[in-house]
């Protein structure tokens, strides 16, 4: 009776441990109003090709809920678009590029100066599922309606936050980022800021993780199934 006793409990604490929470993944520590801007104007330098950052988590699996991203815009009006892709692309620079887009969001609005865009995938799962993040993925952002004279970007981020590790801020991002350099799906180059920052932009990613005290319960439910068996091997 006592072993059957240790042993339900142990499944109990098993079964506990599998609930989650959502949490932040990823976010900088930048609070600076400096922008690296890509625009549609040839003659600014840019194309209105999208950019953004590489994250890379712990292990593939994290359930996404939603991410905001910070921009600038000199004026009022033009759209951005915001892709997630997987880094199971082409090797470029030694690294996996953007490869398979697992979201896509078009024509976001444009507000003039310094903004917040936020998006919520929590209302969208009914519809399309979870999306389960892969290990390494990228975030970015596309700008149309820029000129030289008018220009738009994201804002420069920082230092990735470790806040709350080891469940919050698991994600990393090098010092580069991706920026697509052509129309094909090979055409992605990893650039850098010609700055003392790290080249990340302002960007927080949200995710379903593991509950705090899933560790801690596997180790106790682990003690309770090895203090049944010791009762057994005694007899």
């Amino acid at each position: 009776m006592i072993q059957r006793s240790i042993l339900a409990a142990a499944a109990a604490l098993a079964l506990a441990t599998s609930s989650a929470f959502a949490g932040t993944i990823f976010s900088t520590t930048g609070a600076g109003t400096e922008f690296y801007g890509v625009g549609t104007s040839i003659s600014n330098g840019h194309r209105g090709y999208e950019y953004g950052d590489q994250i890379t988590l712990p292990s593939e699996g994290y359930s996404f809920t939603g991410l905001t991203f910070d921009y600038y815009s000199a004026s009022l009006g033009g759209s951005m678009n915001l892709n997630i892709y997987a880094n199971d692309g082409a090797v470029i620079s030694g690294a996996a590029s953007p490869g398979t887009k697992l979201l896509s969001i078009p024509n976001i609005g444009i507000s003039s100066g310094v903004n917040t865009a936020t998006f919520d995938y929590s209302q969208y799962v009914a519809q399309y599922g979870q999306l389960k993040l892969p290990k390494n993925f990228t975030v970015t952002v596309s700008f149309s309606g820029a000129t030289s004279a008018a220009d738009k970007g994201l804002l420069i981020g920082g230092a990735a936050s470790t806040s709350g590790r080891p469940h919050l801020n698991v994600g990393t991002s090098s010092d580069d980022f991706w920026q697509k350099t052509g129309p094909g799906g090979s055409d992605w180059a990893l650039r850098k800021l010609d700055n003392a920052q790290a080249d990340n932009f302002k960007l927080t990613v949200t995710a379903n993780v593991p509950e705090p005290t899933t560790v801690a319960l596997g180790v106790v439910g682990a003690a309770f199934v090895g203090a049944a068996a010791l009762r057994r091997n005694r007899r």
